[in-house]
């Protein structure tokens, strides 16, 4: 199996799909003790301590200064962007203890287990909107010279899906084809909707695509999960907006 340890970020505003840059990762502890990508960041967040003031006395100076000193177990801090399908993920981890594992390119990794929360920044209008997931951990950093037995790779899509798709209930835009494309190549695509009765998916295998029809006005959800044996499976979202 080779693994695809790499860095993970999401476009929002263009294709949403994966784009892998070689770097770190974090990644979380499965139920079948393996460890896989927790969530797409664009930052690992630092490894040790945060900054914190200590009071510093001088001899024959009755006067405290503060000087920077260390915390043990500060919060870490990782930037992401605000796409449903990231949120989705931060909203079933909120609040819960988890294992994680902070990867390095040569394999080289610290674990520790953390309490997850999130919050999303403020942002220009126009820009790519951004949060910051918050790690607070509750056991120190242990470090792990090889992580390959450790880590289970993540089936991605390389191609691009929008976040959201307007149809008409008529005519030429009734429908939407979307070609997928995944790594590994041969992963397995299941897509349903949460409301078909505004609009359904079907997904061909031949042509490894899906295409959705609007039924009537509303809204839905079209969930598409790549899933592949020995891999950790992913999921994408599109909103689908029928007019």
């Amino acid at each position: 199996m080779k693994l695809n340890i790499q860095m993970f970020a999401l476009n929002s505003i263009e294709d949403r799909a994966l784009s892998e840059h070689e770097g770190s990762g974090i990644f979380a502890k499965k139920a079948n003790g393996k460890y896989s990508l927790l969530l797409p960041v664009t930052g690992t967040g630092e490894n040790g301590a945060t900054p914190a003031q200590l009071e510093k006395i001088a001899i024959g100076n009755k006067q405290a200064t503060s000087v920077e000193g260390r915390q043990d177990n500060p919060q870490k801090t990782l930037p992401f962007y605000a796409h449903r399908d990231n949120i989705n993920v931060l909203e079933s981890l909120k609040g819960k203890v988890v294992d994680l594992l902070r990867v390095l390119p040569d394999m080289t990794a610290f674990k520790y287990s953390g309490k997850i929360s999130y919050k999303l920044n403020n942002t220009d209008v126009g820009s790519l909107e951004q949060g910051e997931m918050t790690i607070t951990p509750e056991t120190s950093d242990e470090y792990v010279e090889n992580c390959f037995d450790l880590l289970e790779d993540t089936v991605v899509f390389t191609s691009a899906i929008n976040s959201t798709e307007h149809l008409e209930t008529t005519g030429d835009n009734a429908t939407k084809t979307i070609a997928l494309t995944t790594n590994p190549s041969d992963a397995t695509i299941n897509a349903t909707s949460d409301t078909q009765g505004v609009a359904t998916v079907a997904y061909t295998a031949s042509t490894n695509s899906i295409t959705i029809s609007a039924v009537a006005k509303g809204s839905a959800i079209i969930k598409i999960v790549a899933s592949k044996e020995g891999y950790a499976s992913f999921t994408r979202t599109i909103l689908v907006v029928v007019q």
